[in-house]
């Protein structure tokens, strides 16, 4: 087992990280207190290929593989949270349930926008009463002859509705058919019926719109349903697989932010006559910070290769495990930090209280982390009655 990165993908890390170093980080603090991201900076993100890294280069993507996407959102991960909102959103869930199982026509029309970051997409699933128990959603979707339908409910917390030029709607033919009656479609912006609401202010994530999506008789082309009619839950699952991979190596970029900013304070800070890394305490506090970080990589490496290389059910178990243990992880290595900056790392001064909040939602969004243990757990059933199986 060989766990150096391939020269090609060490290269493209580097170069990420130095892009991210000089063209993102400096923006942090202006966008916390804006709320406005620079257009030069998503420019850059444009040039670096980060709206499209895992996108097929056939449409206009960098084509890079899962743990090519990963390594790229680990550096992304180190800036403000803004910048992975907007563009690395768009390479899982905004764009993945198009090239997954949409129409040729729809992967034309679409990917190149979506992976150039011409065009930013946004994922309708979430809806007042169908969070975590997606199946529940009340969207209904009905035939409208034989080339339309039409669309009416409700969604939010949508992110990026706001700048977003086509959403992955989910609704559903039958709220009784369950799983089975969810249909997907891509729905332009401009459609009419289709209607951004209320914007919904977040504890984070400042410079990115989450709000509330209507659909009002929306009537949208039978061309612009993704898969067949009963297969949008299947294609939504497979989309959080894509973005849960993504937010296992988010964790570990953002909490390797932290490390390392603790390190320079444990270095430079002096108590009692000594410096902060002498006092034992702290030292333990270092360690397991490095030993959660570099565990959770490991974790979030893993699930990226099980997306590259597995099958369906690999890749929903890693993915569900990577962002399980990662959201867990950067939470504390946050906290340990804030504790190590003392008041410095409460205050709005430093970075270090944003990033605590930036990566609360982890455990919250894309699944929460109840349901990532649901998922394990039903795995390890499974596996456990085909071990006992009789022959």
């Amino acid at each position: 087992m060989d766990f150096a990165l391939p020269p090609e993908l060490g290269r493209w890390q580097h170069q990420v990280r130095q892009f991210v170093a000089s063209e993102l980080q400096p923006h942090d603090a202006a966008i916390e207190e804006t709320g406005i991201v620079p257009q030069t900076a998503i420019a850059g993100l444009r040039r670096m290929g980060l709206f499209g890294t895992n996108t097929p280069s056939a449409y206009g993507g960098l084509g890079l593989s899962m743990l090519g996407s990963c390594l790229a959102i680990e550096e992304l991960a180190k800036a403000h949270a803004a910048f992975y909102y907007l563009s690395g959103v768009n390479v899982h869930i905004g764009s993945k349930a198009i090239e997954l199982a949409g129409s040729e026509a729809l992967k034309q029309r679409w990917l190149p926008e979506l992976a150039s970051g011409r065009t930013i997409g946004a994922y309708a699933l979430t809806e007042p009463d169908a969070g975590s128990d997606a199946a529940r959603l009340k969207t209904i979707v009905r035939r409208d002859g034989p080339s339309h339908y039409v669309l009416n409910g409700c969604k939010t917390f949508i992110t990026n509705a706001p700048a977003a030029g086509v959403f992955t709607v989910f609704a559903t033919l039958d709220p009784a058919l369950g799983t089975r009656g969810i249909c997907a479609f891509a729905v332009a912006a401009d459609t009419p019926g289709l209607n951004v609401g209320r914007a919904i202010e977040m504890a984070a994530g400042r410079g990115v719109g989450h709000a509330e999506v209507t659909f009002e008789d929306c009537r949208v082309p039978a061309a612009c349903r993704i898969g067949a009619e009963g297969q949008g839950f299947e294609i939504a699952m497979r989309c959080l697989d894509a973005g849960r991979t993504h937010w296992g190596a988010y964790c570990v970029g953002a909490a390797q932010q932290l490390l390392e900013l603790a390190v320079e304070r444990a270095t430079a800070r002096e108590t009692f006559g000594r410096r902060l890394r002498e006092h034992q305490g702290i030292e333990w506090m270092l360690a397991d910070m490095a030993a959660a970080v570099h565990a959770a990589r490991l974790v979030a490496y893993e699930a990226a290769w099980r997306y590259d290389h597995g099958g369906p059910g690999e890749r929903t178990r890693a993915a569900a495990m990577s962002k399980l243990i990662g959201a867990d992880m950067v939470q504390r290595v946050a906290d340990a930090t804030l504790q190590i900056f003392g008041g410095a790392g409460y205050s709005k001064d430093l970075p270090i209280e944003r990033i605590w909040r930036e990566t609360r939602v982890v455990r919250i969004l894309d699944g929460t982390s109840e349901m990532m243990r649901r998922i394990v757990a039903r795995d390890l059933f499974r596996t456990a009655e085909r071990r006992n199986a009789p022959l």
